[in-house]
């Protein structure tokens, strides 16, 4: 048997001495990489900062005639609303016709409008009204179903029918058969004498009336004997509002007149050298070229 009486800091010494160097290398390479990470980040810094400084005056320039063109815009501000309002009053001019042939298609061939009107009702509707003259209940139980299919239609409404087809009243002493009368009307008599007294009194007529306007002339004709005069309301899902040139107008603020030299950062009239890397300004020119809507 083979002892080792040897103590083990012996057999590894070598080993000790090897770590050591490799040790004092990996730190030597360490410091080596700091050094050159801090000088190369170092030298991008001053990179970035001498573009950033070549930058500037082109950024300042840019930054002057942005200004300046706000400046522009704004006291150009006036000249561009009347514009719109005029384009917007000149538009206007259709609405009401083009809203009257629209309608004017549903309106049912029995129905003799004489007149028709569109106000606004608000910032989405408009109410139509139209006065017309029907012949027949029906046709006033008719009109209204045709109205509703005008594109749009909420609501339709109608006044003024005066019912006038005849109907079979309740038996009376006098009149035992349940003869058909018109309203108005009182019971028509069984005796054939009180009868015959009955309808003389009813012919009161005895000259022209001229009901309705008609024989009467150039005019407006209105409802016949034994016809109504109806008055109809459609209320549709229109904008008709005209533009408030007032109210539009009374909203523009004063404008300033532009300061003297152009833009802010121009040179100076009568000549000048403009930033480093930025266009020339032409001598005796504060910026750009004023018209007569800047003297406003």
């Amino acid at each position: 048997m083979k002892l080792n009486l040897l103590p083990s800091s012996v057999s590894k010494g070598k080993q000790t001495q090897t770590a050591i160097v490799l040790s004092a290398l990996i730190a030597v390479i360490g410091i080596v990489g700091a050094v050159g990470m801090i000088s190369a980040s170092r030298n991008e810094r001053a990179n970035a900062i001498n573009e950033a400084e070549n930058a500037r005056p082109r950024a300042e320039l840019a930054a002057s005639t942005s200004k300046y063109a706000d400046e522009v815009i704004s006291q150009a501000r006036v000249i561009l609303i009347n514009i719109n309002l005029a384009e917007a009053m000149k538009n206007h001019n259709t609405v009401y016709p083009d809203l009257y042939d629209e309608v004017r298609r549903y309106i049912p061939a029995f129905y003799r409008v004489t007149s028709m009107q569109a106000t606004p009702g608000g910032a989405d509707t408009t109410v139509v009204t139209m006065n017309g003259v029907l012949a027949s209940y029906q046709q006033y139980a008719d009109l209204m179903l045709a109205l509703y299919r005008i594109p749009g239609a909420q609501t339709v409404s109608r006044t003024g029918y005066q019912y006038t087809s005849p109907f079979v009243p309740g038996l009376t002493p006098v009149d035992q058969t349940g003869r058909p009368v018109a309203p108005g009307q009182g019971p028509i008599p069984d005796d054939p004498l009180a009868r015959l007294d009955y309808f003389i009194a009813q012919g009161t007529v005895t000259g022209f009336t001229g009901t309705g306007g008609f024989g009467t002339g150039p005019g407006v004709r209105g409802a016949m004997p034994g016809e109504s005069a109806v008055t109809v309301s459609v209320v549709l899902q229109r904008n008709s509002q005209t533009p408030n040139p007032r109210a539009t107008l009374a909203g523009i603020g004063s404008v300033a007149p532009p300061a003297p030299g152009g833009f802010p950062g121009a040179p100076p009239a009568g000549g000048g050298v403009s930033p480093a890397g930025a266009p020339a300004v032409p001598a005796g020119r504060g910026g750009p070229p004023r018209d007569r809507f800047d003297e406003e």
